[in-house]
């Protein structure tokens, strides 16, 4: 398989879901500071990571993206609620994008976040909650 047909499969194992998940945020400098879990849902959901709407981009004074100094990124601890045939899949990201929005009340933040070295066995979970999340939606 080349790198192109790779890389069009796991596009396409892409779903726009609303999972409910559990994340914390991880000081980059130092794994050891966390802020509390924080509760969110997906909008869309892949193989690669996942896209949230937030009303703030901190919690607990850490800034989901970058430590208080300019070469740092923070990480996430994510905690997938897949459903009672899946299960729970905990995996680890980090913020590649967000977007500030204006809203009716405001404005909201749309985040990107980009999964990190994905274990075999969750990636394998994750590829057939899509597959399943695809055929439902045919």
């Amino acid at each position: 398989m080349t790198d192109r047909r790779a890389h069009s499969v796991t596009t396409a194992m892409t779903a726009e879901v609303q999972v409910p998940f559990k994340y914390t945020i991880i000081h980059g400098g130092d794994p050891s500071r966390r802020s509390a879990a924080q509760r969110a849902r997906t909008r869309s959901l892949s193989l690669m990571g996942l896209v949230f709407e937030t009303t703030v981009m901190t919690a607990d004074g850490f800034h989901l993206s970058f430590t208080e100094s300019s070469f740092g990124r923070n990480s996430l601890e994510i905690i997938l609620d897949l459903g009672k045939k899946v299960g729970e899949v905990e995996i680890f990201g980090q913020v590649e994008w967000y977007e500030r929005r204006a809203t009716a009340a405001g404005h909201c933040f749309i985040v990107g976040v980009g999964f990190v070295d994905l274990p075999a066995d969750s990636q394998a979970l994750l590829r057939d909650f899509l597959k399943q999340c695809q055929l439902l939606n045919r």
